[in-house]
């Protein structure tokens, strides 16, 4: 068994996820937040608001911007038509299989009612889209992998809608450099062409969770605490949070890679100087192993699947040198479980 270290900085596990790396002992997470102090944010602003200027393109729409509903979708279309000269923007949504959260259903609606502008979701072939997450949890354990390609992917759904406007400009909110996985904070995507840019507008605006929630919260987004609804064991309710789902997926990183969403964002948040180092390491070892069991039972109903076959199938995947069963039966990392013998039986 691999030995779980912590971030000096953040607390975030340490060599167990792909494409996050340490510096003695630092996750890249953490030396790229620190990087983001030397970017000269406001002189891509002021360039963002002319380069959209000279390249929105000939037809209707200004550009077009991807949208969960979420507080960054929220944040990207009320800076895009507050300071950057958008006045006709396309809002495009992909939709999943996942039931719905109330506040989600009422952020996807509001968002284009705030701002009185064209919204398109659309639903892929479900049957297909199903079949396809099935296949992609029995294999990578990753149910979403075709999903998320289809949402986030330079050839998505919102890139194929925004070619056939004629939309050059195509926006999303953070990219990888947030996650330690890319050495520089690039405004366009590596694919972007001619044809379509794709813009992160993290790039222009020095990206944070508190941030974008402040924006959104302006222009009425609204989160599960507003509608009491769905009490996750997480580290807050805004994020991630438009459908139940969708966070078993987040969750399957665990028993692969050891951290899931409980240790992103609490990690986060020690970055951004909202918590400490030692209150996000308390989070990540009573939380970050909880499968929340409204998003488990919502997953298995999409993929036509049993409980018992679900559990099956996280076992055979189950990287047992990061994490091991607890004498409950619940995937823990090791070292919690080595420190919790004696405390249960």
């Amino acid at each position: 068994m691999m030995e779980i270290r912590y971030c000096k900085k953040c607390g975030f596990p340490l060599g167990c996820r792909p494409a996050l790396y340490e510096v003695d002992g630092v996750c890249t997470a953490c030396i790229n937040a620190e990087k983001k102090k030397e970017i000269d944010f406001a002189s891509r602003q002021k360039w963002l608001t002319q380069y959209i200027k000279e390249n929105k393109g000939k037809g209707i729409y200004d550009c077009a911007i991807g949208v969960s509903g979420g507080k960054d979708s929220y944040m990207i279309v009320s800076r895009l038509m507050s300071n950057h000269g958008v006045t006709n923007p396309l809002l495009i949504t992909s939709l999943d299989e996942f039931e719905q959260t109330e506040a989600g259903k009422y952020n996807l609606k509001h968002i284009a009612e705030y701002f009185d502008v064209d919204h398109i979701t659309f639903r892929n072939k479900p049957r297909t889209v199903r079949r396809e997450m099935l296949e992609c949890f029995e294999n990578n354990l990753n149910a979403l992998k075709a999903v998320d390609d289809r949402i986030v992917g330079y050839n998505g759904v919102p890139a194929q809608i925004a070619r056939n406007f004629g939309i050059k400009l195509l926006f999303y909110g953070e990219s990888n450099f947030e996650y330690g996985s890319q050495d520089t904070l690039d405004i366009f995507h590596k694919d972007s062409t001619e044809d379509l840019k794709y813009i992160f507008m993290g790039a222009i605006y020095p990206y944070s969770i508190t941030d974008s929630l402040n924006e959104a919260r302006k222009c009425g987004f609204k989160d599960l605490d507003d509608f009491e609804e769905w009490n996750r064991y997480t580290v807050e309710n805004y994020t991630q949070m438009d459908s139940y789902g969708y966070s078993t997926n987040q969750w399957c990183k665990y028993v692969k890679f050891g951290a899931q969403r409980v240790a992103d964002i609490a990690c986060r948040l020690v970055r951004e100087g909202k918590l400490t180092r030692e209150q996000a390491l308390i989070y990540i070892r009573e939380r970050d192993f909880i499968l929340d069991k409204m998003a488990k039972k919502d997953m298995c109903r999409v993929l036509g699947i049993t409980e018992e076959y679900f559990d099956e199938v996280v076992d055979k995947h189950a990287n047992k040198n990061v994490v091991v069963k607890d004498y409950d039966g619940v995937w823990k990392l090791k070292d919690i479980v080595e420190a919790n013998k004696g405390f249960g039986k």
